[in-house]
């Protein structure tokens, strides 16, 4: 009885393509340009002052919201 080797090849191709997939990630990633850690916290900051003004609109947004809401009778 022959051996069937299409499974052998298939499972060969898929261990390929992971290892090409992981090969062509290390490439990637040592192409990138990492920031230095001074640019790292300087947007570190800009992001959390960005997420705090934020945070304090939609609160203002949802105190305006609530109260329209009593003024019109909805709201509790």
């Amino acid at each position: 009885m022959a051996k069937d080797n299409t499974k052998q090849t298939k499972n060969n191709s898929i261990w390929e393509k992971i290892t090409g997939f992981f090969t062509g990630v290390n490439t990637e990633a040592k192409r990138v340009r990492w920031p230095k850690f001074s640019e790292l916290m300087s947007n570190t900051g800009k992001v959390i002052v960005f997420c705090v003004l934020f945070a304090i609109f939609f609160v203002i947004c949802d105190l305006l919201i609530s109260e329209f809401l009593v003024l019109i009778g909805v709201g509790k």
